[in-house]
């Protein structure tokens, strides 16, 4: 709120012309026994005037009575001033009151001084518009646009000037006749009217009882310069990431999110069941527009997450709300922004402990691979122990880690935002253009965007526009996946004798057939192509019409039309069909989304005596639409020939596939907040849903929340007794919400049609169905119970911040898929099963150690904590009888992970296994304790037990801020506390190992080779299968620098000079530092990778 007030006065004061200013606003207003501040409150509203006064000045006038209609602004102040002793000066659309007589102590004389000086924040950005006034007289002025000021001074004994803006604390200086002030002021948050902006509604924080934290676009900009998604996991550790292992930072994949927990079990849903609702200018979005979308263009970010702050959006608010407002234009001449990031990205490969050749060799003999155990039919097996060795004596030791990856992986970013206009039409227009390079080579993301706002105010009615168009293009690495790298033998190279990449790694003759190994690196020379685009239009119009003073109406309607294509080609040389009949294949996918989303929002606010209400309504109709097909074509003779048309035939019995959702919501939502002399607060919320997901009987649900809350630092008592609070506020709030991430068509039966089971059938001139999934006419809506209890506090003059909260969060009649018996006839139905809790509390601290505005320093500490609880409250048969599925599909398949399974009074994060003893040093094999606590050498699925938890005992984020002159630096470090996780590693690459792939050093060195041997892995030529054990169940413990940042911003001379408005150089590093009690391979397909940034922004 301050950074847009800061913006909205620095625009402002580039008015060309004075006529803006000298026409007087008309207000309506009406009030009895109000006090001059209520008064102008209301008054600021109405005209859109920026008042300055100082509290003491003005509490003496009360019981005004007022009615005027269509009355100039200035014809109303002078009513309320009247008898008061005060006036009041019009200065750059802002009106300083102040005291009409000049104090008797200070002694004019006839000479006059000029003083000048300049006014900045803390963090160095000068304040336009700061009221300078000689103390106690009506002598002032205002700050100009670049924050300086030029005041005519009396020849007088003492001379004391008031600097004071709205948000920031006032202060007085002594004048002790220097040529120059400096001065600097510190931002007041008890004095700045802070809102919580919820989507529909702004609710001034200080009477709000919900839990919402906002975080401005330039503090997450500062965290990280890529995407808001990956800041806020940042800030904020009730927003998680969901870290991938395997997927680590490709570029393509859009990351999953959570808030506090997740609320649903594991099953098959169209987008994750565990992801927070987006909302963008008061539109529901997907998680990918908001990865796509350009930090600059921010403007702030809330997190809403009890029920209290998200009932309103009733059925999406279940797992949180993110709320996202882009920048909006600001009046006053042409302003032009540009802003630059360029990233340098170093793959991250320090978690691989791979062999090295002769290692490799070595652990192929000490596995018996040369033995005759190994290979069959064949005697001469040393031939090509020694054959091998002849490669690595020749000097073959290849580091397969750094064949797809490039030392540096390089992305620049550009955003330029031109705006401006009168005070009734403003308009800007941003082009954004961004172009990402993975460490994988080849990789990358491009995306091209502009958008056009436009705001016309005239009368009571205000209208928006905001039309954008972004395109997007996706490139997937032709190196293929990394992991095929991480497998190959370093003893091979992917070079033939030539110096040419070989189709497959050196053959070794003598031992029958020559052995041939396929070169991953290969397929990167075909000329492949696996991409993706799309081109996604949005149009958001928006007309708010002022019926009255404190009732508004608005309207809002938003169109998305989105269209993706993807393409992977695979040529006939590609070793994916070196045992192939037919050769090559391209697969095709088109799909398109539009939708429209619209809602009504009325909204009313009074204030009477003590008393202040905010009432609001809403309706919303919401409907998606989506269309796709896919066709896989096969036989191409050669590379050149990539299009989907140019494939000789399709698979036998195959044939394009399509699919089409249709989703609708119909939604109405009340919402009352009520304050009684900003002590005792409520909220109230009620709203009543309809979608077409679920079953017929089961279409509509009603949600609603209460809030209530105390501020104890309002109190007499307190004002009276001690100084030590300067905000403390208990809060609690309890409600439902519910959940909409499902398939749109999962209530009823689903047919597929030319499905593989009746492939070849003939039915004539007629299409064949299957039934896919049997309709449940009761399926009805997944909710969740939200409790929250809190409190929010600054001590010691605000140099200690914060706020606690306690949650509990009971998901009910959750969705889950039934399976059911092939010979029914189909495979499953959904139907609400179960009780899910999440329950913990969040913390967060945060602490001025040095504050000196004088000298431009300001040392901040900050730390927060999470800890949740996740716990499957109520299972019935159905969920039973999926253990036994997970169970049977274990054994079936040989899974080597633990598989999800569920438990009455666990978290469903649970990890199950077989408890393990250890390694028996006389065999070199596994024992195992069952669940009769007998030993036993053989695992069993009937002996899993629930041996460790994924969820942390806490986690959170603690670092600095620290401001010197034009000098930032920011850090911030994640932490993560008592959770565990199954090591897929050290089965993967240490005890499942196939020989003839490269493994994990740990492989060689660790595994039992003797009898005596004390050793954590099994027998080095044990080939069994090694199957869910709490052997491999660690403590994940991890400490990460996640973001580091150093920044400076040119103070005003150098600004004056150079002709521009803003000039600002930052330094970010993202993931520099991680340590980790757990040596696991993360970045399985595409490694993780430490990002450095360089940003810079200039306005003029």
């Amino acid at each position: 709120m301050m950074k847009f007030l800061i913006l909205f006065l620095c625009i402002s004061s580039f008015q060309l012309s004075a006529n803006v200013y000298s026409q007087i606003a008309k207000v309506s207003l009406e009030v009895k026994n109000a006090s001059l501040e209520q008064v102008i409150q209301l008054l600021e509203k109405e005209s859109g005037y920026i008042f300055l006064y100082e509290d003491a000045q003005i509490e003496q006038v009360q019981g005004l009575e007022l009615n005027f209609k269509d009355e100039d602004l200035k014809v109303v102040l002078d009513e309320c001033l009247q008898n008061s002793g005060l006036t009041y000066k019009l200065m750059n659309h802002t009106i300083v009151i102040s005291r009409k007589n000049v104090n008797d102590q200070v002694r004019m004389t006839p000479t006059k001084l000029l003083l000048q000086g300049i006014v900045k924040d803390t963090d160095g950005h000068v304040l336009p518009g700061v009221s300078v006034v000689l103390k106690e007289t009506t002598l002032g002025v205002a700050t100009d646009v670049e924050g300086r000021f030029t005041i005519e001074l009396p020849k007088a004994d003492s001379i004391v000037l008031v600097f004071s803006f709205v948000g920031m604390q006032t202060k007085e200086v002594k004048w002790r006749g220097e040529k120059e002030l400096n001065v600097v002021l510190e931002e007041s948050v008890a004095e700045m009217d802070e809102v919580v902006i919820t989507g529909y509604f702004t609710r001034k924080r200080e009477s709000y009882t919900g839990v919402a934290n906002t975080f401005s676009g330039e503090h997450l900009r500062e965290v990280s310069g890529q995407n808001v998604l990956s800041a806020l996991a940042m800030v904020d550790p009730s927003f998680q990431l969901v870290e991938n292992l395997e997927m680590g930072s490709d570029p393509n994949t859009v990351p999953a999110f959570q808030i506090r927990g997740p609320g649903s079990l594991e099953s098959e849903y169209k987008n994750n069941p565990n992801s927070p609702t987006f909302l963008l200018d008061g539109f529901e979005v997907s998680a990918e527009k908001i990865f796509d979308l350009d930090p600059n263009r921010i403007a702030n970010v809330t997190i809403l997450k009890d029920a209290a702050a998200t009932a309103i959006y009733g059925s999406r608010a279940a797992n949180g709300v993110v709320v996202i407002e882009t920048v909006q234009p600001a009046e006053g001449e042409l302003t032009v922004s540009y802003s630059l990031g360029m990233d340098f990205e170093i793959a991250d490969l320090t978690d691989y402990n791979l062999m090295n050749a002769e290692e490799k060799l070595l652990y192929e003999d000490k596995a018996k691979l040369f033995d005759g155990d190994y290979l069959s039919g064949n005697d001469t097996y040393r031939d090509e122990y020694n054959a091998k060795l002849g490669l690595i004596r020749a000097g073959v030791n290849t580091n397969w880690l750094k064949v797809p990856t490039q030392d540096v992986g390089f992305a620049h970013r550009h955003t330029l935002f031109v705006e401006g206009g009168s005070q009734k039409f403003r308009y800007g227009v941003d082009l954004n253009y961004s172009n990402k390079k993975g460490v994988m080579k080849e990789s990358g993301r491009e995306k091209i965007g502009v958008g056009m706002k436009f705001q016309y105010n005239t009368g009571n009615l205000r209208f928006m526009n905001y039309m954008t168009y972004d395109q997007v293009k996706e490139f997937n690495s032709p190196y293929g996946s990394f992991s095929e790298y991480t497998y190959s033998n370093p003893y091979f190279s992917p070079y033939d004798e030539n110096g040419q990449v070989a189709k497959v790694m050196r053959g070794i003759e003598g031992i029958g057939s020559p052995l041939t190994e396929p070169n991953p690196l290969y397929n990167s020379t075909l000329g492949t192509k696996d991409e993706g685009r799309y081109k996604n239009f949005v149009n958001n119009f928006s007309v708010e019409w002022k019926i009255i003073n404190g009732l508004n109406l608005k309207g809002q309607f938003s169109v998305s039309d989105k269209g993706f294509e993807s393409d992977l080609f695979l040529p006939s040389e590609h070793t994916q069909f070196n045992d192939a009949e037919v050769k090559g294949s391209y697969t095709k996918n088109i799909r398109n989304e539009f939708s429209y989303d619209a809602n009504v929002v009325l909204s009313f606010f009074r204030t009477f005596d003590k008393h202040a209400v905010n009432v609001g309504g809403v309706y919303n109709v919401r409907q998606t639409k989506t269309d796709g097909f896919q066709t896989v074509a096969y036989n191409y003779p050669n590379a050149g020939m990539d299009h989907i048309g140019m494939g000789m035939q399709y698979a036998e019995g195959d044939r394009p596939i399509g699919d089409y959702e249709l989703s609708r919501l119909v939604g109405f939502a009340a919402n009352v907040n009520y304050s009684y002399d900003n002590r005792y607060l409520w909220d109230g919320s009620v709203r009543s849903d309809a979608s077409s997901i679920f079953g017929a009987d089961k279409r509509w649900g009603t949600f609603g929340s209460v809030g209530v809350g105390w501020n104890i630092h309002n109190e007499k008592w307190v004002k009276d007794n001690t100084s030590l609070f300067q905000m403390l506020k208990l809060r609690a709030s309890w409600g439902i919400t519910g959940g909409t991430n499902f398939y749109p068509f999962q209530a009823m039966t689903i047919y597929s049609f030319n499905d593989p089971l009746i492939k070849g059938v003939s039915y004539g001139s007629r299409l064949g169905a299957l039934i896919k999934g049997f309709g449940n006419t009761d399926l009805k809506w997944q909710r969740t119970e939200k409790r929250n209890i809190g409190v929010d506090f600054e001590l010691f003059n605000r140099r200690l911040t914060g706020y606690f909260n306690a949650y509990s969060d009971i998901s009910k009649d959750v969705l889950i898929d039934v399976n059911l018996a092939p010979s029914v006839g189909f495979t499953s139905y959904k139907e609400n099963l179960g009780e899910v809790k999440n329950s913990g509390v969040e913390v967060n601290l945060k602490g001025t150690v040095i504050s000196n505005p004088e000298k431009r320093i300001r040392w901040d500490l900050f730390v927060n904590a999470v800890y949740n609880k996740n716990e499957l409250l109520k299972m019935n048969d159905a969920l039973l009888a999926y253990n036994d599925v997970q169970d049977k599909n274990t054994m079936e398949s040989g899974n080597r992970k633990p598989i999800i399974r569920y438990q009455e009074g666990l978290s469903i994060n649970t990890i199950w296994a077989n408890e393990s003893l250890g390694i028996d040093p006389n065999t070199g094999s596994e024992i195992f304790l069952n669940l009769d606590n007998e030993k036993v050498t053989a695992w069993s699925v009937k002996n899993y037990k629930p041996l460790g938890c994924t969820d942390p005992k806490v986690r959170g984020n603690f670092g600095t801020v620290l401001y010197y002159k034009n000098f930032s630096l920011n850090a911030y470090f994640a932490y993560s506390w008592g959770g565990q996780i199954y090591n897929q590693t050290l089965v993967d690459k240490v005890e499942n190992v196939d020989p003839e792939k490269n493994a994990d050093r740990r492989v060689l060195y660790q595994r039992w080779q003797e009898p005596g041997d004390v050793a954590y892995f099994k027998a080095i030529d044990d080939k069994t299968r090694t199957m869910p054990t709490s052997r491999f169940i660690e403590d994940n413990n991890y400490l990460t620098l996640s973001s580091l940042n150093i920044s400076y911003e040119f103070g005003a001379d150098v600004l004056r000079k150079l002709s521009i408005d803003r000039l600002k150089f930052s330094l970010i590093g993202n993931e520099l530092f991680r340590s980790s009690t757990v040596k696991m391979e993360r970045g399985l397909t595409y490694p993780f990778a430490r990002t450095f940034t360089f940003a810079m922004q200039v306005s003029f």
